[in-house]
């Protein structure tokens, strides 16, 4: 669903808690693990067939002696098919935050904007490693500050670097929470893995909903209300 673009220096108020927003995640993720799963699990499978093509043409060398410019390469060739997939995962749990049906089908949903996602994660990516670069704190400043920037696209029909800094703008009032959330949702994802998988189970649709089924749609649609 695409809305009417807002102006990026109406920044919305907003405040949450970060303990709470996860309890309310875990209480929203019962009926739908399933859905998410195999969205999560079907992105896995195509970014890993993805890596290795796309290696094959840019050698991306061994872990003793990488070849870091194409391992940059391969990564940002491979944003206009991997990001349409998981902003179709982030709509789901928008949606599903929203009272709406949600199907696995819906994560493909997304490639009519294909260019102006790819051209976002890769400024994304591009700014992000600059920053890090620099001095680092820039670098982790922008990887939380951009976190809403593909949603605001597809979901709010704004152009790119529009949508880039009202995410890099909304989220600095209160970025140490979102930071905070981030860190903690991490830690549950990591938890997930480290049980042999098992976990992820719990973790993959924690992540989405509590972020973005929560998170975003409590920011922004409260914001165009």
């Amino acid at each position: 669903m695409e809305n009417e673009t807002r102006p990026t220096q109406n920044i919305p108020e907003y405040d949450f808690d970060i303990i709470e927003i996860i309890k309310e995640g875990f209480r929203h993720i019962d009926g739908v693990k399933g859905t998410f799963i195999a969205a999560f699990g079907a992105y896995l499978v195509v970014a890993v067939v993805l890596q290795i093509l796309l290696a094959i043409v840019f050698p991306t060398g061994t872990p003793e002696v990488p070849n870091l410019l194409n391992q940059q390469i391969v990564t940002i060739l491979s944003y206009p098919v991997l990001m349409p997939l998981m902003v179709g995962i982030i709509m789901m749990a928008i949606n599903y935050s929203r009272g709406e049906n949600i199907e696995f089908k819906s994560i493909f949903n997304y490639y009519h904007l294909m260019g102006k996602l790819a051209l976002a994660g890769i400024l994304i990516y591009v700014m992000t490693i600059i920053g890090f670069v620099l001095l680092v704190l820039p670098g982790i400043y922008l990887s939380i500050a951009y976190v809403f920037t593909l949603p605001l696209i597809a979901d709010k029909g704004m152009d790119v670097w529009e949508a880039m800094e009202f995410s890099r703008k909304t989220v600095t009032k209160h970025w140490f929470k979102v930071f905070g959330l981030l860190f903690l949702l991490g830690l549950i994802f990591l938890a997930g893995v480290m049980t042999f998988g098992i976990g992820l189970i719990w973790a993959v649709p924690l992540l989405f909903l509590t972020l973005y089924g929560l998170l975003y749609r409590s920011i922004f649609d409260a914001f165009e209300a």
